[in-house]
């Protein structure tokens, strides 16, 4: 990748770091974020991300209080559980553009078949590339190697975005 990156989509695993805060990814994540703010970048996310974090946010939520779930804990628990999928879009949506998922994105994820046999992790590539994403974020390490000229981890990211202001000053 040649020049300053602009638009960095985060995958869908990125996402659900951030708004579970899982240790893993979240630390090194929230620096991209802060560094995309402080150097006037635009993080981005594919619209299909959005679904499945809040499903997944649900029912991690759902798992980890299955056991605490007797009486006015289980109401409790439940209503909780309707808000965080909520909560969790609406933060991913307060820093994130959406990149579309249309039919020609479809198509177009389609023919990276032969390249990467997902065809999920095809369509945010797709969408990436439609949208003009400079980087797509992700922590899959199998896409990263499918995609090499696109797909970087959070650590690559940071470290590319970091070099650009060093490039520039």
């Amino acid at each position: 990748m040649s020049g300053e990156s602009r638009n960095i989509v985060l995958d869908t695993n990125v996402l659900i770091d951030l708004v579970m805060h899982r240790s893993r990814g979240e630390s090194a994540a929230l620096r991209l974020l802060d560094e995309c703010v402080e150097r006037n970048l635009n993080p981005m996310c594919v619209s299909l991300s959005l679904k499945d974090v809040d499903y997944i946010v649900k029912v991690n939520v759902k798992r980890e209080f299955k056991d605490a779930m007797a009486g006015v804990e289980r109401i409790t628990v439940r209503q909780m559980v309707s808000q965080i999928g909520w909560t969790s879009v609406e933060s991913i949506l307060g820093v994130c553009e959406v990149a579309p998922v249309d039919g020609e994105v479809c198509a177009k994820a389609l023919e990276l078949r032969s390249v990467h046999p997902d065809y999920e992790d095809d369509l945010i590539v797709a969408a990436s590339r439609q949208a003009g994403a400079d980087m797509v974020v992700t922590g899959d390490q199998t896409l990263i190697r499918h995609f090499p000229d696109l797909c970087v981890s959070v650590e690559d990211a940071l470290k590319r975005v970091e070099s650009q202001s060093e490039d520039g000053a």
